[in-house]
């Protein structure tokens, strides 16, 4: 199978190329930067057949990126990376979320050749539901909390309707969060483990800068998590939406512990008031048993093997092996 992956430069979808790639599959990458030395950081090498540039909030390169590759699949990864980034940027946020979700979906479903569409979108769309409702199921309300939500539940919105409306092979998937080596520093726990590899290398003083510790979310590792996109894309029903998630609770405190208790540091933690996000949620996790039953799909990669590798990503990237 031809599978396009809009979004195939970023972190997950280095991932998401190399376990198709890996599966037999031919895969073509498109992104807004078409150089292999985007995200050099990440330990994974881009494995595409061709990386084709495209700014998906432009519908006519949406339309020639899908005509060159002749995809039979198509992988719509796109977006802010981060919840503080897009909110600090609505517009390029709802701009790359929404506007490049309904290109991607109107330009495939004017195709003559039938193509699947798998829609990442996210976890945080569920926003204050998960207050009440953990864990979450996939017919949970959607209440975003930020732009970043918002801007993917409407995306989420958008393809089901271009499902109901148009027929489209729709398949949607909501991962919650999940991390890895080659994840930004911007995100908690590469941001954690970061400050702890530079302390074990006494480049920098033992002192961790840290937001909420109380906040409790559902973590998984992104290598289970692409597989979990890979299986939604070959299995998933049409027009269906599957949780991607551990199916438990962990509190950012728990992380920044294990990170210490690997690197066997005792740093004084520091909390920073810049850190913090406004309207967060306290504590919320998913239910993946719809992606077990339909997708057979489950995590399989233990948490402490996932922090571990990502340790030792940041520590090389110190110069410590």
């Amino acid at each position: 199978m031809r599978v396009l992956i809009f979004g195939a430069t970023g972190f997950a979808g280095r991932y998401l190329a190399r376990e198709l790639t890996q599966l037999g599959h031919v895969v073509w990458g498109a992104s807004r930067a078409i150089s292999t030395d985007a995200n050099s950081g990440h330990p994974v090498a881009l494995e595409v057949a061709q990386l084709l540039r495209c700014d998906v909030a432009d519908g006519a390169q949406v339309r020639d990126v899908l005509a060159a590759s002749q995809a039979d699949a198509v992988v719509m990864l796109s977006g802010v990376a981060s919840p503080p980034e897009a909110n600090r940027l609505p517009e390029q946020s709802f701009s790359v979320h929404v506007t490049g979700a309904v290109n991607v979906l109107g330009a495939v479903a004017a195709r003559p050749r039938a193509t699947r569409v798998l829609v990442v979108t996210s976890s945080e769309a569920y926003g204050s539901t998960g207050r009440a409702a953990s864990p979450l199921v996939e017919e949970a309300a959607l209440h975003p909390t930020s732009i970043y939500a918002a801007s993917k539940a409407a995306a989420d919105l958008a393809a089901e309707a271009f499902a109901v409306s148009r027929g489209c092979d729709v398949v949607r998937v909501r991962p919650f969060n999940h991390t890895g080596p080659g994840q930004r520093r911007d995100f908690v726990c590469p941001d954690f483990a970061g400050q702890v590899a530079a302390i074990a290398a006494g480049r920098r003083a033992p002192v961790l800068e840290v937001g909420n510790l109380d906040v409790c979310r559902d973590f998984s590792d992104v290598r289970d998590i692409v597989r979990g996109y890979v299986a939604a894309l070959l299995r998933g029903k049409s027009g269906d939406v599957y949780n991607l998630c551990s199916g438990h609770g962990t509190s950012i405190r728990d992380i920044l512990t294990a990170l210490c208790q690997l690197a066997d540091i005792e740093p004084e933690i520091r909390q920073d008031g810049s850190r913090q996000r406004p309207a967060e949620v306290p504590a919320y996790w998913g239910s993946a048993a719809k992606a077990a039953r339909d997708l057979d799909w489950r995590p399989e990669i233990p948490w402490h093997r996932t922090l571990a590798d990502l340790l030792a990503w940041c520590r090389a990237g110190e110069g410590i092996r």
